[in-house]
């Protein structure tokens, strides 16, 4: 039985609740693929979740008449998964409702939809982010790509920058959820109140597909819906992002919102602490205002310190007043408020840790091969290796295939990055050279690459 979300999705741009500025953009990239391949070919619809983002693309395909193909990022989101359903759908031709073969010239488009596309970036990615690009860069059909944090999506990636047109999309305000809520009970044949509604387009915070959620659970049997019905509901705990929590603590002035924002987000102290002093400068431009903020954080960093030694974790409350109200309210000029950008520290020790786990896959398959510890090849073997992997293009094409390196190992061992051609042509060469065989006029393995074996 389809959910009363799904059954009342829109089916045109104009059924679209809550975001008319972003409907327009959005109909406005649509037809400029009507004059050929446009600069931009992918959309970006950044938002919360429950804001009308899916339910846009789906209709923008139906008033179109494109033929959309759908992929959720979160399901599958290796790189093989991506090519397999989203490349191909990009440069090939395509069919109509009816079955009739339809050149893209002709009008005959796919609508590539990659719905939770900065959820690309796990351990088991396996190079997602470089095949998102490479789709978008060869595609012939429009690509919508549903994010609800963009900047996680094209930080990672010039060319999705370059390439995609970001159309944000706010929370839908609750006047708005009230008369969707209203038409669906009525269509259900529902008498609702209207306290009933008004708790209902409350508690969704801007979300109308949970308020269309609460009020199906709620309306389960039922033909009457009175203020009593809501409270199986209770409270729902909507947790705040980075950027909401840096937005209040910059712009807002306000010591409770700023607290509030903090105390929602899923942060460690020490890492808030880094975003606000990579983001404060920009923030806070005149020099009263940056020196009264960075004095408020340092504060806040000595308590972090002290909580650390001393095991008084009780002063993480002191750390988050100082660097969440305590910024806010040093703040007494107002400017308008820029890009908020993620600290180049964090990007570096992100960077660092990818780094050290495909040093330590390289080492655990070189130590399995060699029956020698992790510890071991790293001090002792790891070195000469990777020299010997990076001088000799034959050997390293045979140890790829045979101890299986991946792209992040691969891309470790010759210093290059994983979406280079480099890179690229290894595991390829490697992916033959396993299909093949072992070579005869060489032992299998490593062993067969050490001319000194025989010498001792």
């Amino acid at each position: 039985m389809t959910n009363w979300a799904e059954k009342y999705r829109p089916v045109t741009l104009q059924e679209v609740v809550g975001n008319p500025t972003a409907i327009a953009e959005l109909r406005k990239w649509a037809q400029s693929w009507s004059r050929g391949i446009p600069d931009k070919r992918a959309v970006i619809l950044q938002g919360d979740p429950g804001v009308g983002k899916t339910s846009a693309a789906l209709a923008l395909a139906a008033e179109f008449g494109w033929t959309p193909i759908e992929m959720n990022a979160s399901d599958s989101r290796n790189a093989e998964a991506i090519r397999k359903v989203a490349g191909r759908g990009a440069v090939l031709q395509t069919f109509d409702a009816t079955g009739e073969f339809r050149r893209a010239a002709e009008g005959g488009r796919k609508l590539i939809v990659l719905d939770e596309a900065d959820h690309i970036f796990g351990r088991q990615d396996q190079g997602g982010v470089a095949a998102v690009a490479a789709m978008v860069q060869e595609t012939r059909h429009p690509v919508v790509l549903i994010v609800n944090d963009a900047y996680a999506l094209t930080s990672r990636s010039s060319t999705l920058k370059r390439l995609t047109r970001a159309v944000k999309f706010q929370s839908v305000n609750a006047s708005a959820i009230k008369n969707v809520l209203r038409n669906v009970a009525s269509k259900e044949g529902i008498d609702i109140a209207d306290e009933v509604l008004e708790f209902v387009a409350d508690r969704s915070a801007g979300d109308l597909r949970s308020a269309l959620n609460d009020l199906e659970s709620i309306a389960l049997g039922k033909t009457v819906l009175r203020g009593q019905e809501t409270s199986v509901l209770g409270y729902r705990d909507r947790p705040s992002t980075i950027f909401a929590a840096l937005q209040e603590i910059f712009r807002s002035g306000d010591a409770k919102r700023a607290r509030d924002a903090l105390r929602d987000l899923d942060e460690q102290p020490e890492d808030i602490v880094l975003w606000i002093d990579h983001n404060l400068p920009y923030e806070y431009p005149d020099p009263e205002d940056r020196a009264r903020g960075y004095e408020r954080l340092a504060r806040a960093d000595i308590f972090l310190g002290r909580a650390r030694r001393e095991r008084a974790y009780g002063l993480w409350s002191y750390a988050t007043d100082a660097m969440s109200a305590g910024v806010a309210v040093a703040r007494k000029r107002r400017f308008a408020g820029g890009q908020l950008q993620f600290p180049l520290y964090l990007a570096q020790m992100s960077r660092s840790r990818s780094l050290r786990a495909a040093r330590t896959g390289v080492a655990k398959k070189l130590g399995r091969h060699l029956h020698a510890s992790v510890t071991l090849v790293l001090t002792d073997l790891l070195p000469d290796f990777k020299a010997l992997f990076v001088s000799d293009a034959d050997f390293r094409v045979e140890t790829t295939a045979l101890l299986g390196f991946d792209e992040k190992e691969a891309a470790y061992l010759l210093e290059e990055k994983e979406d280079s051609h480099a890179v690229k042509h290894l595991l390829e060469s490697a992916a033959k050279r396993k299909g093949a065989g072992p070579r005869e006029d060489r032992p299998a393995g490593l062993a067969g690459f050490d001319e000194d074996s025989d010498a001792g």
